[in-house]
């Protein structure tokens, strides 16, 4: 973002220029509000007792107070006894500063709505071309969680690379794009995580390794058996 920003609020038929500049801010507009710093009122104050619940939200109240004035101070908003009018100049030069919305003409309103939803619903946002479209998230069997724990094993042998390392060249590594293409290097993680977990329990730990190894006594290494049952071993 710019340092300088030119910014036109208008309200009520007037038009406030101002130039915002961030390094300019200086006093309470620098500093957050500590909820420690909040004292006792009263008769909790004359026995010398801790600030209370109420004692706190007071003190929010009065540091936004503050920094509201100095804010208005800074745009040289003024509410002219009109309080929502203020409150309105005040949301426009926070929507302008923030994603860059010129809050001048008929359709401000509709500019910020559409700067503000792809922001919090994806749906609203725009990929540029070639980028991967994302649907429901791919669904992960027993049978692919096989397949990733004992491809991620076998390629930590043979490569020595961690399991993060792994999981991020994995969707286009020569060989195994089909199986693995259409993942995130973060959706195989935790797959792979998931899969280390559930290989405590009996039934998937027949399914990874085979009958064999879940055979106590047979002393058959379980990751060598999941990586010979399962892994693509390129």
């Amino acid at each position: 973002m710019p340092s300088r920003q030119r910014m036109r609020i208008t309200a009520d038929d007037t038009v406030l220029e101002h130039v915002m500049t961030l390094k300019k801010l200086t006093g309470v507009l620098l500093k957050p509000i500590h909820i420690d710093d909040a004292k006792a009122r009263g008769l909790r104050a004359s026995l010398g007792l801790d600030p209370d619940e109420s004692d706190i939200l007071a003190h929010i109240e009065e540091q936004r107070r503050a920094r509201w004035a100095q804010f208005d101070e800074f745009l040289g908003l003024k509410s002219n006894g009109n309080t929502r009018h203020v409150w309105q100049r005040r949301t426009k030069a926070l929507v302008a500063h923030k994603f860059s919305v010129e809050p001048r003409g008929p359709h401000w309103w509709e500019r910020s709505a559409n700067a503000l939803a792809p922001h919090y619903f994806p749906g609203f946002s725009i990929k540029g071309s070639g980028k991967k479209k994302h649907g429901a998230p791919r669904e992960w069997s027993d049978e692919r969680l096989c397949q990733l724990f004992a491809d991620v094993e076998f390629l930590k042998k043979k490569t020595g690379m961690s399991v993060r390392k792994i999981c991020k060249v994995l969707p286009r590594r020569r060989g195994y794009e089909k199986r693995w293409g259409a993942d995130t290097s973060e959706a195989l993680r935790k797959a792979y995580t998931k899969a280390n977990r559930q290989r405590r329990t009996l039934l998937f730990q027949f399914k990874l390794c085979g009958a064999k190894a879940t055979i106590p006594g047979n002393r058959i290494d379980h990751i060598t058996a999941a990586i010979r049952q399962h892994a693509l071993k390129i």
